[in-house]
């Protein structure tokens, strides 16, 4: 996966979203094509819009990315109210290539993001594994994610890969249990997750608003996500517009299609006691709060 350390100015049915990912891929894939975006007319490279003092960089002006912004371990990204936009790297060759990966990702085991918004102006592509698109990842990292907005982190328009998670916490490989606040954030128009906590993590969402794109036919939606054993707090926030309408259980049994749902809140294999839920509003979710078992998953 393509990514950098950002250059500093010192003064630097259920489709499920993990690699782990229930349900199949879609079929026909689109090709890879690039944004209809007029790279001049935006804003500065990131890479050269950040002043470090210390152990926070803070972005000085509103910037464009083409690869993965990596904050240092034990940094703190300070967006200063300005935006980060991620758009598809120009083409080298006749073969166009995709924005691959995080927009924003923690590199090392501790990491902050605060006061930032991220968007995404990205073609169609249907990434896999580390190359998934997502707006801000911490993977195997500790830390806090608040006052931050997130939109349009997906590939296009109506695209169902599995892919497109606007904040994603997960320790999937056996880096140990970490630790994330994920408080006061605006999350939507994301292709599959709004916030996704996955595997050995204690994650608190709180105090934020997680907004689907209502009901579609083209991927089963979710607001907020825990899954694979991971823990913590749902607490004051408000989700909505998570609604698939692919396939139902009526249609399956007259067409033979899979029948997938969204959720406000999924707990996806996972203990429902250790999730505390409180404060909640849910408004037009296929499913308010949907638990699927590892009983229901083998039967």
């Amino acid at each position: 996966m393509k990514s950098h350390w950002v250059t500093i100015l010192s003064g630097a049915a259920l489709l499920v979203a993990c690699d782990q990912a229930a349900g199949p891929a879609p079929k026909g894939s689109p090709p890879h094509t690039i944004s209809a975006v007029d790279v001049t007319s935006l804003d500065p490279p990131c890479a050269t819009s950040f002043l470090v003092v210390g152990t926070t960089m803070t972005l000085m002006f509103d910037c464009i990315t083409d690869v993965t912004i990596m904050i240092p371990p034990g940094f703190t990204l300070d967006g200063a109210s300005h935006t980060i936009t991620a758009i598809d790297p120009v083409p080298t060759d006749p073969t166009p290539a995709p924005f691959l990966g995080a927009v924003v990702k923690a590199g090392g085991t501790a990491a902050n993001v605060v006061n930032v918004t991220i968007k995404g102006a990205l073609g169609t592509a249907c990434e896999d594994g580390v190359n998934r698109l997502r707006g801000i990842l911490f993977d195997g990292a500790s830390g806090s994610i608040t006052g931050t907005t997130v939109l349009h982190i997906k590939r296009g328009v109506n695209n169902g890969c599995q892919e497109g998670n606007a904040i994603e916490v997960r320790s999937c490989d056996g880096q140990g249990t970490q630790t994330a606040v994920i408080d006061h954030n605006t999350v939507g128009d994301y292709q599959k997750t709004g916030i996704l906590a996955n595997c050995d993590v204690v994650a608190t969402v709180t105090a934020s608003t997680v907004q689907g794109v209502g009901p579609v036919s083209y991927i089963a939606q979710n607001g907020v996500q825990f899954g694979y054993g991971a823990a913590g707090e749902v607490s004051g926030n408000t989700i909505s517009d998570n609604f698939y309408t692919g396939c139902s259980h009526r249609d399956a049994a007259k067409t033979g299609c899979t029948p997938y749902v969204s959720a406000g809140l999924l707990l996806y294999d996972i203990d429902p006691s250790t999730v505390r839920r409180s404060n909640n509003m849910y408004r037009n979710n296929q499913f308010n709060v949907l638990l699927v078992t590892q009983q229901s998953l083998d039967s």
